[in-house]
């Protein structure tokens, strides 16, 4: 469920069209796994990734920019997981 909501969140944030021609240099995967969060992590085309930690018991997203030319880390708020998963009816 972590990885489905971020990458329906991602594909409704972020443009893709870019990622058409060169569908490697945009995308979404799954990071580590702690007792209490999962980490998904989101690679933009200009190389930066957005780190989603996913809390297991809430579902309650962090997020963390990662600029690695620049080292900068930059806190980006939070989304609630549960508002882009697809509701079964």
């Amino acid at each position: 469920m972590a990885y489905e909501g971020v990458s329906n969140y991602c594909h409704s944030a972020y443009d893709w069209s870019i990622a058409k021609e060169n569908p490697s240099i945009m995308y979404v995967q799954m990071g580590e796994e702690t007792d209490s969060a999962y980490q998904v992590v989101f690679r933009s085309y200009t190389g930066a990734f957005v780190n989603f930690y996913v809390d297991k018991a809430t579902g309650t997203t962090r997020m963390e920019e990662y600029v690695p030319t620049l080292d900068v880390r930059n806190d980006a708020g939070t989304i609630e997981l549960f508002d882009y998963l697809k509701k079964n009816q």
